[in-house]
């Protein structure tokens, strides 16, 4: 029976403004109930992965507080483990905080394990994919290293700034470039990356003599313009959100209120997994008002919500209209407030102010604690 180390590299993620500046985007709210994270990590449970380790960057207590009980993303709890691993030497220092280095400085633990593959994912990609099948195309084609793309048909308008391949007859990677948005039609790396043990070894060593600001992403494309190892080409097929900016955020979000859409990433046998917090049912009042919107559990609704994503204990009051927006924990829209196109943090208290707007381009962003 092949072992296999799932790792969740949350190194190298994209910034989404105001949104990451007390918080990874691997823990950042999406859909009222999920963190962004938890659907590599359900990729990792779906497909029988149960050793699972998450390379964090920074902020710590966030991420700690996401994944309190780890025990909801292994189903094997007797063999299988979660383990988030960081490297306080350069915790304060991003140039030379890289996976690599988070890795080489974790070395003796990770020599503990005789996982036969690595399979390292990011958290900014969403999608469901059964990585079994993966790690399957990759053995029957011999492969030292596997990369899984998606062929784009709008990358003019997504995946911006994400690394593209260009692919040989035989399916292996021949180039990776990167995404201007100049053309439509691209195969986009997912960075979704298999290896064998040893050529991950290898590839870990040899980037000690390469650059100490080099990352694992950055490794695989100089093996490959070196031709050190024949990188496999995995396609897949299927629904992928890019959350590369807070516009690319903010757009997915609105558009997985359409139940068409939602049918192709929340698969009826592939579960998104997430930590449970005990509170009761939302509560709507008689003269609550709420249309296609997400509501969490815990949140008391008494005024109008249309076209919005409502986080775990929000209250909306009577008189409150919210249309648009996204609004994270335990925040509270007072009475006659008139939002549209607001983005609002967690424990926000928006009180005084009868009218925050921004428009489907721009939308409004009110910070985590603020009252207006």
């Amino acid at each position: 029976m092949r072992k296999v180390l799932g790792i969740c590299n949350l190194h190298d993620s994209p910034k989404l403004g105001l949104l990451t500046e007390k918080r990874p985007l691997a823990a950042v709210s999406f859909l009222g109930r999920y963190g962004l994270i938890d659907f590599t990590l359900s990729n990792f449970t779906n497909s029988g992965i149960d050793r699972v380790a998450i390379l964090a960057s920074d902020h710590l207590n966030s991420l700690r507080s996401h994944l309190a009980r780890s025990e909801t993303y292994i189903q094997n709890t007797r063999l299988g483990f979660q383990r988030i691993v960081f490297n306080e030497k350069y915790f304060s220092s991003p140039k030379f905080n890289t996976d690599i280095a988070n890795l080489i400085a974790n070395d003796s633990w990770f020599k503990e394990l005789s996982d036969d593959y690595i399979v390292v994912a990011p958290a900014f990609y969403l999608l469901p994919i059964d990585l079994s099948k993966v790690i399957d195309e990759h053995i029957a084609k011999g492969a030292e290293a596997s990369v899984v793309y998606t062929k784009c048909s709008h990358a003019d308008i997504d995946f911006i700034n994400g690394d593209t391949v260009e692919l040989s007859k035989d399916g292996f990677v021949t180039a990776f470039g990167s995404n201007t948005g100049r053309k439509k039609e691209k195969d986009i790396s997912i960075e979704i990356f298999v290896f064998n043990r040893q050529t991950f070894a290898d590839l870990i060593s040899r980037a000690r003599e390469v650059s100490s600001l080099y990352n694992i992403r950055d490794m695989v494309k100089y093996c490959v313009a070196n031709k050190l190892f024949k990188l496999n080409a995995y396609e897949y097929v299927g629904y992928v959100a890019p959350i590369l900016s807070l516009e690319d955020y903010v757009r997915y979000s609105f558009e997985l209120l359409d139940y068409a859409n939602r049918q192709k990433l929340f698969l009826e046998d592939w579960p998104i997994y997430t930590t449970t917090h005990n509170t009761p049912p939302s509560l709507y009042g008689e003269k609550a008002d709420v249309r296609n919107s997400f509501v969490a559990n815990g949140s008391v609704i008494n005024g109008k919500v249309h076209d919005s994503i409502i986080s775990r204990g929000v209250v909306i009051e009577e008189g409150a209209e919210v249309k648009n927006c996204i609004v994270f924990s335990r925040s509270v829209i007072g009475k006659g407030a008139k939002l549209k196109y607001v983005l609002i943090d967690k424990d926000c208290h928006v009180e005084n102010a009868k009218k925050l707007s921004g428009d489907e381009e721009n939308i409004v962003y009110v910070k985590q604690g603020v009252v207006i």
